[in-house]
């Protein structure tokens, strides 16, 4: 069967996440692009000037438009059985009040939120850059022609969508089971060394830490250890490496090809005079003992 997505965006009159006063719709079905539509709607509520600046929508505009409640028979029959994707959890929170507000029920399979699905699709540059939707369209060279406008919304986060899917090879039902999942999970997925936050008075800050092999603990989890014991997380082994951790069962590896190529570089290294430790998981962890309460030795 093939697979078929919904993008919702919504726009506001007003901080209440219930006044939606535009709905904007981009369905997709074998990777195109197939209809698009956008609904004015009379949200029964007033209209803040700080909203109509973002939006341009304005009281007159929505004028005899019909309510959130009326628009849902037909926003039902287009989401079908479909996965529902917004660009963040905003829409689906406005979608979610409005719903309470009129006693109605917008039918979804499953509500795949994108802000996820960038951070794992391209873990750097959105560990570097954001997932903002103009700034990742920008970055990806998709069109945004009007911000803000919740049909043009709606058609840029499908398209970041598709690329996402291209990148990561995964498809829309993959994707749905893949934001449930950490970030480190698979190669291309990982957390980026960037995004952990070192502690400065750390007993180990200025360290550079390295992590390779079978580790009890995920790399997300040693990797957070670490920054709190003060040291730099790395990706790979580099002149800013000075802690190697290898897994206890790698480690009694001692040489030749069944060792990682971190560990091997890191044995180059030093050879060439780099003073790296290379140590095991099992003495990582008891270097992790003074963030309980012990004494630094």
């Amino acid at each position: 069967m093939a697979e078929r997505f919904v993008v919702i965006d919504v726009e506001t009159a007003n901080p209440d996440m219930s006044s939606i006063c535009q709905v904007g719709l981009a369905v997709y079905e074998n990777g195109q692009r197939v209809a698009t539509h956008s609904m004015l709607i009379d949200p029964e509520d007033d209209f803040d000037e700080f909203n109509i600046a973002i939006h341009g929508i304005t009281p007159d505009q929505v004028k005899g438009q019909p309510s959130f409640a009326a628009v849902v028979p037909a926003i039902n029959q287009l989401f079908g059985d479909s996965v529902v994707a917004s660009y963040g959890h905003f829409d689906r929170a406005a979608v979610a009040q409005a719903s309470s507000r009129y006693g109605v029920e917008l039918s979804t399979y499953a509500w795949l939120n994108l802000h996820p699905v960038v951070r794992r699709a391209w873990p750097e540059e959105s560990a570097t850059h954001g997932v903002a939707l103009a700034k990742t369209a920008k970055r990806l060279n998709v069109d945004l022609v009007n911000h803000h406008d919740a049909e043009a919304d709606a058609v840029a986060a499908g398209e970041i969508f598709l690329l996402a899917m291209q990148a990561s090879g995964l498809g829309v039902t993959d994707w749905v089971k893949r934001v449930t999942a950490p970030i480190h999970p698979g190669e291309g997925y990982e957390r980026h060394v960037s995004t952990y936050e070192v502690d400065a008075e750390g007993a180990l800050y200025g360290e550079g830490i390295v992590f390779t092999g079978a580790l009890s603990m995920t790399r997300e989890q040693a990797r957070e250890a670490a920054a709190k014991l003060g040291c730099t997380p790395l990706n790979g082994v580099s002149k800013k490496t000075t802690i190697l951790v290898v897994g206890d069962q790698d480690l009694k590896r001692l040489a030749g090809s069944d060792i990682s190529s971190k560990h091997r570089k890191a044995e180059e290294l030093i050879a060439k005079g780099q003073v790296i430790r290379i140590i095991g998981e099992s003495d990582f962890m008891s270097m992790l003992q003074p963030l309980n309460g012990g004494v630094c030795q």
